[in-house]
């Protein structure tokens, strides 16, 4: 897997900030070091596109930072989504709770130029900290 990561903070809905971008193969997880992860601090929700380009259909999951595991960790739930279809992008929304989130390409991408950008934006803010 190659990955580059880009942004740890969201945009303000309903704008985007490219967080990452992963090609050629799938991530390799467990993902332990939580540098890699989007922090959603003061946000209650975390709207998520996937762009795929190059013959792409990614598979995604997304994962909480856990502090004592030393990793991210899926929810009891797993919350994962399938590709909807060649270089169609996509988008879905989470509960963030102000946690840490990495979302991790699971499917999906092979060798040749297939790409995944992950893109991600932050709404409802908390005031109150």
């Amino acid at each position: 897997m190659a990955s580059k990561t880009f942004k740890r903070s969201p945009a303000i809905a309903p704008d985007y900030v490219l967080y990452r971008e992963v090609t050629a193969a799938p991530d390799s997880l467990p993902e332990t070091t939580k540098g890699h992860g989007m922090n959603m601090g003061h946000h209650r929700f975390a709207h998520i596109q996937v762009v795929a380009s190059g013959g792409a259909n990614p598979n995604v999951a997304v994962l909480w930072w856990s502090e004592h595991a030393g990793k991210f960790v899926q929810e009891h739930t797993a919350i994962a989504k399938a590709g909807v279809g060649v270089n169609t992008p996509y988008e879905f929304t989470v509960e963030a709770a102000g946690r840490i989130l990495f979302v991790a390409v699971t499917g999906g991408l092979s060798a040749g130029g297939h790409k995944a950008k992950i893109l991600v934006s932050g709404y409802d803010m908390d005031h109150t900290q």
